[in-house]
């Protein structure tokens, strides 16, 4: 293969996150990692927790991520508008508004999302459309970094050029859904806060469902976490559920009991659209971000974003099947078999019609449940958008996300990114606006109660009600709203290259199950650090043990990200790390934590003391679990796993 250098980054381009725009020149050293993304596509949203793996993971060497965001959408195209994108998924890297998609064209990029890897001599190493696997891209990037280290290109140390986002401290942080329950209710999906808040009428909050730190666990409502909650669907006035999108899961909210249940998915992304014709046991089954839900009788129907489908949960058999939408990405009609969706991202029903934002096409399909037909009823194909009223031949939405049915047969589009409300007439497909002036709107529902809308105003952070005609607007005041916590179970939880042993050096289990207690002022995790073979640790070399906790970041704090061991020599050494233990109201609790241990190892035979003696810093990863328990204690002995 020739060799193809990297073009230079266009210098009149805006950077968000870096206090300047940067150059490849100036880069030199470093292993670039472009990743070429919009924020409408939900495949460029797999991607994010990846790079954010990947950049833990090499946080320590000579690895840069960049983002390159060139726009499909015009609405993507403004550097706010981004920012606030960034905000919303985690997106912590320096980006590139590549608004005209000059950087796009020069490193020759196709489609979205596409990373293209630049070696530290500036030369391009690989250039992958789709999206990226975790083990794959770590291993590459593991194999370019021992090249460019022989070769006496590398840097010595990473360059530093992110900086940390700010943080929405108000009551709703990003609202993707809002779906309105008995007497009035209010389940408000508060996306940016990773959690699912209960309100009256006026907003005041009942529940707070989640503790704001991102994951998917299951447990006591304020106890549980999602990951970007989005669609909602009432059973009863203490039953919903709930699409926990970037989970990848859809979980059961049981106000009564106090708890939430995850009811489909696996907790990971799944690598396939979901096999049509198929019955699939729902736990069991791998989901790609499931964006909104709609309940009818015991069949709940999901949006299923990531697979560009629509699917059924059968809530009394406990299963999952793939509805419409063959897995391809584009706008096709007929047979549910045969149809295809891009992104459907928002659900309602009249009678025995579906309707669907299907966000990437900007249109609006119908679901015939008795004949299995698909119908569009307005839009036309992956690259047809824009902000136009008239009938279906002429009428053009930008990227819809919400959609909402009232009693009377009417359909209403959140049309997220002309920021407008606008109504669909289902039998002709005629559009006409009917609010605008709001901010990234992605949900809206039907309150029959009071005769109006709710619109989920998403990058205002809050809720609005609209009546009918969309003459008159009132902002819902959110009250009573629990500050959430900050963070991210499993935010550095390494990758798991070719199985556990393949990527940890060790893997412990705890000596005759024994476990922490809460609430303990000191707790404490011991175990032995033993040197590779044929080597021996040297006398009074610092151990560095770097301790970030991968499952249960909540409840376990440790006493500091570094822990420093002079060591006493010899192949095996001795560690006690301390912890400190939030209180807890169930149990046990299974947690974990990963640890790097950086020193410096000798041959076994060899006074390190010698001249000349043979020594080597030397690195290994441990993986540490922890078990908590009301009836554990301050101490837990860890002992080697058999590999």
């Amino acid at each position: 293969m020739p060799t193809v250098h990297a073009p230079e980054f266009d210098p009149d381009l805006t950077w968000l996150r870096s206090q300047r725009p940067l150059t490849l020149r100036e880069l030199r050293g470093q292993i670039v990692i472009l990743d070429f993304w919009t924020y409408c596509c939900v495949n460029c949203m797999h991607v994010i927790p990846v790079l954010r793996r990947i950049e833990e993971r090499f946080a320590e060497e000579p690895v840069v991520v960049i983002g390159v965001h060139s726009a499909k959408f015009e609405g993507e195209k403004d550097a706010a508008r981004i920012e606030q994108a960034m905000r919303r998924y985690d997106v912590t890297h320096p980006v590139i508004v590549d608004r005209d998609m000059r950087t796009w064209s020069a490193f020759a990029v196709r489609s979205w999302p596409t990373l293209v890897v630049v070696r530290p001599d500036g030369t391009i190493a690989a250039v992958a459309p789709g999206e990226a696997e975790l083990d794959v891209l770590a291993r590459f990037v593991d194999d370019e970094l021992a090249a460019a280290r022989k070769k006496g290109t590398l840097a010595k140390a990473p360059f530093a050029v992110h900086t940390p986002p700010p943080r929405d401290d108000g009551p709703l942080s990003y609202p993707g859904k809002v779906a309105v329950g008995p007497s009035g209710l209010l389940a408000i999906a508060d996306s940016g806060h990773h959690r699912v808040l209960v309100t009256d009428a006026d907003g005041r909050v009942i529940h707070a469902i989640g503790t704001g730190v991102a994951g998917q666990v299951d447990g006591a409502l304020d106890q549980a976490s999602f990951d970007d909650p989005q669609g909602i669907a009432w059973r009863s006035r203490t039953e919903l559920f709930v699409a926990d999108a970037r989970a990848h899961t859809i979980a059961r909210i049981d106000l009564a009991a106090g708890t939430v249940t995850t009811i489909a998915g696996i907790g990971e992304l799944g690598a396939q659209p979901l096999p049509l014709s198929v019955t699939t046991d729902a736990l069991a089954t791998a989901l790609r971000s499931p964006w909104d839900l709609l309940l009818d009788g015991e069949l709940l129907y999901v949006a299923m974003a990531g697979s560009h489908q629509i699917a059924v949960v059968d809530l009394a058999a406990r299963t999952i099947a793939a509805l419409a939408g063959n897995g391809a990405e584009s706008i096709v009609d007929g047979a549910f078999e045969a149809a295809t969706f891009s992104q459907p991202s928002g659900l309602c029903q009249v009678g025995r019609m579906l309707y669907v934002a299907d966000s990437e096409t900007s249109a609006v399909r119908e679901l015939d449940l008795d004949r299995r037909i698909v119908r569009t009823v307005v839009g036309t194909g992956l690259f047809d958008f824009g902000d136009r009223d008239g009938p279906r031949e002429e009428a053009l939405l930008q990227h819809c996300v919400g959609i909402a049915c009232d009693g009377d047969g009417r359909v209403v589009v959140a049309d997220t990114y002309n920021h407008k409300l606008r109504r669909v007439d289902r039998s002709t497909g005629e559009v006409r606006s009917l609010a605008a002036d709001f901010h990234e709107p992605a949900g809206i529902a039907w309150d029959a109660a009071r005769r109006g809308w709710i619109v989920a105003d998403t990058n205002a952070h809050q809720l609005v009600r609209l009546s009918v005609d969309g003459a008159t607007r009132a902002t819902i005041e959110i009250t009573s709203a629990p500050t959430p916590r900050l963070g991210r179970i499993d935010s550095v939880h390494a990758p798991a290259m070719g199985g556990d042993a393949a990527w940890f050096t060790t893997l412990f289990r705890a000596k005759d199950d024994a476990a922490l207690a809460p609430a303990t002022p000191r707790a404490t995790i011991g175990f032995e650090l033993r040197a590779p073979q044929g080597k021996k640790i040297a006398t009074a070399s610092p151990i560095v043990v770097s301790v970030e906790v991968s499952r249960r970041g909540d409840l376990i704090v440790p006493a500091g990200t570094e822990q420093r061991v002079d060591a006493a020599g010899g192949a095996m050494e001795r560690v006690v790390l301390s912890l400190s233990i939030e209180r807890f109201d169930d149990g046990p609790i299974e947690a974990e934590i990963i640890a790097r241990a950086d020193m410096v190892v000798c041959a076994a035979d060899v006074d390190a003391s010698a001249e000349g003696a043979v020594c080597e810093p030397y690195r290994t990863w441990l993986r540490l679990p922890v078990r908590l328990a009301k009836s554990g204690g301050a101490h837990v002995e860890l002992v080697a796993s058999p590999s």
